[in-house]
């Protein structure tokens, strides 16, 4: 089948053109004007045709948690993310008790690399238990605990369905876990972390390169007598290796922070995420449980109950997309590929998905000007359309 009438977004441009599919892979790109008309031909009536996003970080949706363990749960998470451009995800972990997480990965096992009918089920990110408890944020600090060998060796057996893991670098033993994930080639991440400049450097040599929802529960500069020392927010920024995840919501980091960041780490540095909870998807005012923690639906995105803190975000992909481009001014070909094409890349699998190119997957999401997902396509197979 060919995809026509499209404005290709391509790894370092849009430029109208036609995309051709076989055996549900990418087999031509042209950006020459379409003579005639085949049958197959998809006509996408000037709308934008992108790779499919690719979300690092996502939790829940539609008041499911992956923390419930079940394939029906997953089904739903899954399938809400599709309708906003997600064809693969990382279902992400909360902080738990070991056996809690050891059963989510025990359940996500057989759905690896698959999609249930919506997005594509790439892997597990676990995120906690080892972390600050003084960056808790809306992880439940009763759960929270110095990472062992004896308990991550466990988790780390399951495999390449582990994807990423986030940590506060500074707790002790971290440094033998980021080494440990690093040569298995899982993405080490920091995040809800309380580091300073010193620990972040050992860690940034045992191989820290990810920086989990940056700017959000983690440490900034410091005074110590006369003098500072920079935190994970500034060593984030400052080092190339570390790639940042965003929430670009514009709530959980304000317009003029997502500028900031996005110059810092210019077009390769940066993965959008959506950290989406169980509140995704419901209307505001709509209360939902994170864990054991109880929040709720605002306009905008997710809440602790008590207004005191956030509690994930509602978003979408395409949302982050739009709010990245319409609030902090970033190019679209821009946004796009830091939701698709850098995150496979931290995942290591750019050579099967994230950009619209020859032998890559045909995975592909069609939006128009009001970035409104029209359709969604996952290896050449129809999985949306509206």
């Amino acid at each position: 089948m060919r995809f026509t009438n499209a404005r290709l977004i391509l790894p370092d441009a849009i430029l109208r053109g036609t995309v051709e599919v076989q055996d549900g892979k990418i087999t031509g790109v042209s950006t020459k004007p379409t003579k005639g008309k085949q049958r197959g031909d998809i006509d996408l009536k000037g709308g934008f045709l992108s790779p499919g996003f690719v979300d690092l970080h996502i939790h829940g949706a539609v008041r499911r948690d992956m923390m419930e363990a079940t394939e029906e749960a997953f089904r739903e998470i899954t399938a809400f993310h599709l309708g906003g451009g997600t064809t693969s995800l990382t279902l992400t972990t909360l902080t738990a008790p070991e056996p809690d997480i050891l059963r989510v990965l025990d359940a996500v096992k057989p759905f690896h690399n698959q999609s249930l009918g919506g997005a594509r089920i790439v892997g597990v990110h676990v995120e906690g238990p080892f972390i600050s408890k003084a960056r808790a944020g809306a992880q439940d600090p009763a759960f929270i605990r110095p990472p062992t060998r004896r308990e991550w060796s466990r988790y780390l057996a399951y495999g390449n369905l582990v994807t990423q893991f986030t940590l506060a670098p500074e707790e002790p033993g971290a440094l033998e876990l980021i080494r440990a994930l690093r040569k298995r080639g899982i993405i080490a991440s920091g995040g809800h972390t309380d580091a300073l400049e010193p620990a972040l450097v050992l860690a940034l040599k045992a191989g820290l390169n990810q920086a989990t929802h940056t700017f959000n529960a983690m440490s900034t500069v410091v005074r110590k007598g006369p003098y500072r020392s920079a935190g994970m927010i500034e060593f984030a920024l400052a080092n190339p290796e570390i790639i940042c995840e965003l929430i670009g919501d514009g709530v959980h980091v304000p317009a003029t922070m997502m500028r900031m960041l996005f110059n810092a780490k210019g077009r390769d540095g940066v993965c959008l995420i959506t950290d989406a909870t169980a509140g995704a998807g419901l209307k505001p005012g709509t209360k939902f449980q994170l864990g054991a923690i109880k929040a709720q639906v605002t306009p905008e995105t997710a809440v602790l109950e008590n207004n005191t803190g956030l509690a994930g975000s509602t978003l979408t992909m395409i949302e982050a997309v739009r709010r990245s481009v319409e609030l902090a001014g970033l190019p679209l070909v821009d946004a796009v590929r830091m939701a698709s094409l850098n995150p496979a890349r931290q995942l290591g699998r750019a050579a099967e998905f994230g950009s619209i190119e020859a032998g890559k997957r045909a995975d592909l999401v069609w939006f128009n000007d009001r970035f409104q997902v029209q359709g969604a396509w996952l290896d050449g197979e129809l999985r949306l359309l509206r």
